[in-house]
């Protein structure tokens, strides 16, 4: 008789094996397990909405931009679904300043086609504690690895030159003093760092023609966050003190706009 599954979407991350099937038809790859998983027990359940989708097409009202670190699943911490929110994802949740050279065209592309073409209402930047590129930021402040913004890239590896767009950053944290947290003391530099960031890249992202246009029009909010992976805690920022504030269950924090 074959086993009954209990498992819900979320469940198959939770440190159990239910998504290696046995005998597994695409090997023991885990992805592959979790795709066949889905296929017969996710799948079934959101195929209506999906189609819905398909057929209507997306209409997101908001921009989630984050780091590509895969502890941030924007979904589950914004509980949203299929449709909620059009995602950008790069090391570091770094926003190019208009002007810095088409290496850089893929996160403008991505703002302008949603600030123009799906016109969301609102924008976030979220950081996350533990940033490895806010990590290696620190390093090169000391070692002098990566480059600064303009510097000719010859002899860097794309990463080093990705995260000259985070050199700002540490200029502004140099520039001090921070204690950016509302809620308790700040944990170390890294963290100091990560919250630093997330300023840091609303104003570029605010430098961007078509967002400055739509925010001074009042159609666009921009807002920031920062996601604490161990104590699975959101913060969002109040740009009117300029600290960042925790997220409480039901609670519906006053967050200026920026």
């Amino acid at each position: 008789m074959p086993e009954s599954h209990a498992c819900s979407p979320w469940t198959p991350w939770r440190h159990h094996r239910c998504t290696h099937p046995r005998p597994a038809p695409y090997g023991t790859s885990q992805l592959l397990g979790g795709v066949s998983a889905f296929q017969s027990h996710t799948a079934p359940l959101v195929r209506d909405e999906l189609a819905r989708l398909a057929r209507e097409g997306q209409r997101p009202t908001h921009t989630f931009l984050t780091c590509a670190d895969s502890r941030l699943v924007t979904s589950m911490i914004t509980s949203s679904g299929p449709g909620d929110l059009f995602t950008v994802r790069n090391v570091g949740n770094l926003v190019p300043p208009p002007g810095t050279g088409g290496a850089c065209d893929s996160v403008a592309a991505a703002i302008e086609y949603a600030v123009e073409v799906l016109r969301v209402d609102s924008i976030t930047v979220c950081g996350h504690s533990g940033c490895g590129a806010m990590q290696a930021l620190l390093a090169s402040a000391t070692t002098g690895a990566s480059p600064e913004p303009g510097e000719p890239p010859s002899g860097q590896t794309p990463l080093t030159r990705w995260l000259r767009h985070g050199r700002p950053s540490l200029d502004r944290l140099a520039a001090g003093p921070h204690e950016p947290l509302a809620d308790r003391a700040v944990a170390d530099e890294t963290e100091r760092l990560c919250l630093v960031n997330i300023t840091q890249q609303l104003d570029h992202l605010i430098a961007h023609s078509c967002v400055a246009r739509r925010v001074e029009e009042g159609e666009l909010r921009l807002y920031g966050m920062y996601f604490h992976v161990g104590e699975a805690q959101a913060y969002l920022l109040d740009s009117g003190s300029g600290v960042f504030r925790a997220v409480r269950p039901e609670a519906r924090p006053q967050t200026a706009q920026v």
